[in-house]
């Protein structure tokens, strides 16, 4: 419950149960916290009418994250893009300052987001996809170190992070039972393609991963599943 509660606090604006941070079991819980907002999802998407929904929907997921991962893309796209080294990349990446190309992938992506959920007619796509996309995060901490001495995601990264297979099957069960079949093998196919190649070119332009390429991660991650189910007819 300390990990659910940790990662509750973190990835979100609730705040629930005391201020204890444990951050190596949190990682454990980002999956049920991303069902958590993906329920959240799915109940404004059935509430609101279907000419503001898009824009409601995608406002909800900035909101309820505290725009967290959208200033981790931010900072990442800025950087990854400055064809500059290694360590002026994660100099730029501390910047408070955005620049032109993290105002662009921002707006990519939720404007990307947004045109998914104007077209979007299985609910269970909803629920599954922030919770896939926060557990991508977690399989970043998993195959890629650490890229700076300290920092936020510091406490992510400990020796031991238990239990980080459970989640994985069940959210693999849980999309192979709500989606239909097609859409499942089609989505599953994007997500580890995805994740294969991100984590490459992360490993490739810095050698591990830093918080803000994690929430980076997460955003297109979204976003991408988000238009595959679209095009993939869910």
């Amino acid at each position: 419950m300390r990990g659910f509660l940790s990662a509750l606090n973190f990835l979100t604006l609730i705040r629930l149960g005391p201020a204890t941070f444990d951050g190596a079991r949190a990682t454990a819980a980002f999956a049920w916290v991303g069902l958590l907002i993906g329920a959240g999802l799915a109940l404004l998407h059935w509430l609101t009418p279907a000419t503001i929904s898009p824009l409601v929907m995608v406002l909800y997921l900035v909101v309820i994250s505290g725009a967290l991962h959208l200033d981790g893309l931010c900072d990442s796209a800025d950087a990854l893009f400055s064809h500059r080294d290694r360590e002026k990349k994660l100099a730029i990446m501390r910047d408070v300052h955005a620049g032109t190309m993290g105002v662009v992938a921002i707006v990519i992506v939720l404007g990307a987001k947004g045109v998914a959920f104007a077209h979007i007619n299985t609910i269970a796509v909803l629920v599954l996809v922030p919770a896939l996309s926060r557990f991508a995060m977690v399989v970043a901490m998993q195959r890629l170190p650490y890229a700076r001495p300290e920092g936020l995601a510091r406490p992510f990264f400990a020796s031991e992070r238990p239990g980080l297979v459970i989640p994985g099957v069940i959210l693999l069960a849980l999309a192979f039972f709500a989606l239909p079949f097609g859409l499942f093998i089609g989505i599953l196919g994007v997500y580890l393609t995805f994740l294969a190649l991100i984590l490459w070119w992360y490993r490739r332009m810095i050698g591990g991963v830093t918080g803000d390429m994690l929430g980076a991660l997460c955003e297109v991650c979204e976003a991408v599943l988000l238009l595959a189910a679209v095009a993939l007819g869910g």
